[in-house]
């Protein structure tokens, strides 16, 4: 499964997911291929997106031909009373 987010001139691979029982077989270096491909021909830029801390996803990124360009902050915010697995707003 990959996504996708547009931006102007731009076109954020995102959510990219293979199932662990078929890990190890190349799917998701292709399908990110495919994708940048996609976008490409419609005349955007690709943009991978991944957390820093992601380690699988920087190194299929890479592996594809990417380069980290920037870092963004993300902070996490819960409202009072609730409880740590409530997630974040």
């Amino acid at each position: 499964m990959g996504g996708e987010r547009l931006r102007p001139g731009w076109t954020e691979i995102s959510t990219l997911c293979t199932d662990p029982a078929y890990r190890s077989r190349r799917l998701a270096t292709r399908l990110v291929r495919v994708v940048a491909a996609g976008i490409r021909e419609r005349g955007d830029s690709p943009l991978p997106h991944a957390s820093a801390t992601n380690a699988q996803a920087t190194r299929l990124y890479g592996s594809s031909g990417s380069t980290p360009r920037s870092r963004t902050r993300i902070l996490q915010v819960r409202m009072p009373g609730t409880h740590h697995g409530a997630g974040a707003l």
